[in-house]
């Protein structure tokens, strides 16, 4: 009995930590303690108690994507020039400083200086944690298992969405100000702990910020990178044209729950299933690749949300709304670590964040885009606002089939 039970926790160890106390299982711990946003669900409601007009508070987050669009390829030659490791730290020192604010601030020009203060962050982590993550699985001689190391740290997000999300109703069961300010502090304070275990992040011998190459002679490696290598390039229009707009999904789900009579209790419970499901998505997206290989396997992840949203724009039926939208949400989850590992493998480490900041901020230019376009839609209808999303993906999906080879 004494064997087995030892033998327990190494085994579990093993399924949340497959790559060991490792850079990366640090991150995945970061980035769980960095999601638990307990606010988010009245986010907007703690907003207005602060006095913020709705036209204010939908433009923050339109303020986050403009500082993101701004800082993503000077954050990503910054990273590389200091080294990855160093980019998470400011990465999370940011979003800190965005949370802190966020908190103690009363007024609009105080949640503008939050919302920029997140941007940097966000932009500052969206090219540096893959960058690290590759640079860890050179130094262990893993580079084939980027699918299951970074579907591991996706993972822990999703996982901090179903907790925090769960909590939420826990914290703030009488909507009160103290209430919505104890769910912010919550938030600051996790953030906080994932800022403090960053600097228990190792240098990789591949993360060498003293070899990097000078921050404009990246971005011309970038930029030459897109047009001289073909199979890279097709890479990066593919992870532009199947973004699975799991955000917009999120916005949408709200009053398609209404029009189909789901019950409102339900609306916290399908995103914390749904949540549920993404953890599983992601953690295990890397079988896919093994069982089907690396083109079908991606394809699959790709058409799996373009399908789904198509079904919820067919469906009306409250129990069908709330299945379909939580298999949706969970889909949304299987693309990014095996597109994340076919883009990587195409990069040098001396500019691996500033060309992974220009996809992004490239990214960040079509997903804003065709927000613009969605909400349009769904100003005359939700269902055909979901159709088109599905459409959309689906396009893409088809492009991905014609371009993408083993």
């Amino acid at each position: 009995m004494q064997a087995r039970s030892g033998k327990l926790p190494s085994r579990v160890a093993s399924v949340l930590f497959p790559f060991g106390w490792s850079n990366i299982a640090k991150l995945q711990i970061i980035y769980f303690l960095s999601t638990l946003y307990v606010y988010i669900p009245v986010g907007t409601l703690y907003l207005r108690s602060r006095g913020l007009s709705y036209l204010q508070i939908n433009s923050l987050w339109g303020i986050i994507v403009f500082t993101m669009f701004l800082a993503e390829v000077p954050t990503g030659i910054i990273a590389d020039r200091i080294g990855h490791r160093h980019a998470v730290q400011l990465a999370l020192g940011f979003q800190l400083l965005g949370e802190v604010i966020y908190l103690f601030t009363r007024g609009y020009p105080g949640f503008v200086l939050a919302a920029i203060a997140g941007g940097l962050g966000f932009a500052f982590g969206s090219g540096c944690v893959e960058a690290l993550v590759t640079d860890e699985l050179q130094s262990m001689e893993r580079e084939d298992d980027m699918s299951q190391a970074m579907g591991g740290i996706e993972a822990s997000q999703r996982l901090a969405n179903l907790i925090a999300f769960s909590l939420s109703g826990l914290v703030v069961s009488s909507l009160t100000l103290q209430q919505f300010i104890t769910a912010v502090a919550i938030t600051a304070a996790m953030v906080g702990l994932g800022f403090l275990l960053t600097f228990s992040l190792d240098a990789p011998q591949h993360d060498r910020p003293g070899e990097a190459i000078t921050g404009l002679a990246a971005l011309k490696q970038g930029l030459r990178l897109l047009r001289t290598n073909r199979v890279f390039a097709v890479l990066a229009l593919i992870s532009l044209l199947t973004i699975p707009f799991r955000d917009y999904l999120g916005s949408l789900s709200q009053p398609y729950f209404v029009g189909a009579g789901v019950q409102p209790i339900w609306f916290g419970l399908a995103l914390s299933i749904a949540s549920g499901l993404s953890v599983l998505g992601a953690r295990y997206a890397y079988l896919l690749e093994a069982r089907l290989g690396k083109r079908w396997s991606l394809l699959l992840a790709a058409i799996s949300p373009g399908l789904a949203y198509l079904a919820m724009a067919a469906i009306g039926h409250k129990v069908g709304a709330v299945a379909v939208f939580c298999l949706a949400y969970g889909a949304t989850s299987l693309r990014s670590p095996p597109m994340s590992a076919r883009l990587n493998a195409h990069i040098s480490s001396a500019n691996r964040a500033t060309v992974l900041s220009l996809i992004s901020m490239l990214s960040g230019l079509y997903v804003a885009g065709m927000g613009l376009i969605f909400g349009r839609i769904a100003d005359a209808s939700v269902t055909v606002a979901l159709a088109a999303m599905g459409a959309v993906v689906l396009g893409g999906s088809v492009i991905a089939a014609l371009a993408v080879r083993e």
